[in-house]
């Protein structure tokens, strides 16, 4: 694996404690992932004090509340040899004095063909930098990030929470037989223009098919429904569209995602593909765009891949306007509507591909990127 230290395993010495920077009470990815790393610290026994970096969001589940107050410790239990792991992006990375600390390591992600030019020395004056894939080790080492900094740390799931029955979802109107699902943080990069587009071009009314598009905001003054719907054509017959804009509980997520068919996801440029993962642990069929950090666990044997054109364009301009220092001369993946028509009606039309799809995907999820072998590579990358 790129960027990971050689050695056998119980060779490796090990800190004697963690401390522990980041927004692992959030409702979105970085939450996600920053529990799912603690739960592989839970696994290695190394003692852990948490510093919540942002808000404690209700949403989350009471068993990872459970989590982060049975595992946390004063900063006296660390020991004397630990480290300090702050995960989010690198402006946080300053904020914190590593007196005391054998190493300083940041952890952090970016999705399209390069990183952010002020990322680059704030990257570099950390000890190590753990990015999840090997898309990122390669962007950021291109971008100018110390090759010698950069590690892959993937990130893990807990498959057991995905591998049960959950209740039916209880839609406020119902779908059709077949559902394809996206859900995300609104967000212009997350390719809605292109999944409507694309739905409403090989779908019609006369389909059993409904797009279900799951979405919240932070910030109260986007009308994020308006925007997505603003992307549905004026003409007649268009196919069913289920639009739920609210934030949810993890329960009720779960049952969403349990009830629906198939994942689908026109993210240009996705940093790894967290809800894809949780659907593959379920069980279910995934659509995704082939490019950026996704091609770390997915292909053709597990998912129904998009393929995009062989040329990059510019992100949306909304992002340069409202984001400059980081997507102004960013690119990512170019996709054509009639790439994302063809891998919806393929996963639509064929039943035995679809379950054969998913088994694959399961398979691969429970044995390669549950908490306990992503735990293995953390030993690994934490060893001094």
């Amino acid at each position: 694996m790129v960027g990971l230290k050689a050695g056998r395993d119980e060779d490796l010495p090990l800190p004697t404690g963690v401390f522990w920077a980041g927004y692992v009470s959030d409702r979105g990815g970085y939450g996600t992932v920053s529990r799912n790393y603690l739960k592989m610290l839970e696994v290695l026994n190394i003692p852990v004090h948490i510093h919540n970096l942002g808000q404690i969001h209700k949403e989350i589940a009471q068993d990872d509340r459970d989590l982060i107050g049975s595992i946390h410790r004063p900063i006296s239990d660390l020991g004397t040899d630990p480290v300090m792991v702050i995960h989010s992006t690198p402006d946080d990375f300053a904020r914190f004095n590593t007196t005391g600390f054998n190493k300083k390591i940041g952890i952090t992600i970016f999705e399209t063909d390069k990183i952010p030019d002020y990322w680059v020395s704030l990257c570099n004056q950390m000890d190590e930098i753990w990015v999840p894939t090997a898309f990122n080790y390669h962007t950021f080492t291109e971008s100018g990030v110390d090759e010698t900094k950069v590690r892959v740390m993937p990130y893990g799931i807990d498959v057991q929470k995905y591998d049960k029955n959950f209740e039916p979802y209880s839609f406020s109107t119902t779908p059709k037989t077949f559902t394809f699902l996206y859900t995300c943080q609104f967000d212009y990069r997350k390719g809605f223009d292109l999944l409507i587009n694309s739905f409403c071009e090989e779908f019609t009314d006369n389909d059993d098919v409904t797009l279900i598009i799951k979405t919240y905001v932070h910030e109260n003054d986007i009308d994020a429904e308006a925007i997505i719907r603003s992307y549905i054509p004026i003409k007649n017959n268009i196919p069913s569209i289920l639009i739920i804009n609210e934030k949810m509980p993890e329960n009720e997520l779960l049952s969403l995602y349990s009830s629906c068919t198939c994942y689908i996801s026109t993210d240009r440029a996705c940093g790894w593909g967290m809800p894809q993962m949780e659907m593959m642990a379920m069980g279910k069929p995934v659509i995704s765009i082939n490019w950026s950090g996704s091609t770390e666990f997915m292909n053709d044997e597990n998912t129904f891949l998009i393929q995009p054109l062989d040329e990059l364009e510019p992100v949306d301009i909304n992002l340069m306007i409202n984001r400059p220092l980081l997507y102004m001369g960013h690119k990512w993946a170019k996709v054509s509507v009639e790439n994302v028509r063809k891998t919806m009606r393929d996963a639509y039309r064929n039943k035995e591909k679809r379950l054969k799809i998913a088994k694959n995907a399961k398979e691969m999820i429970d044995h390669k990127y549950s908490i306990n072998e992503i735990a293995k590579v953390m030993k690994q990358n934490l060893a001094l």
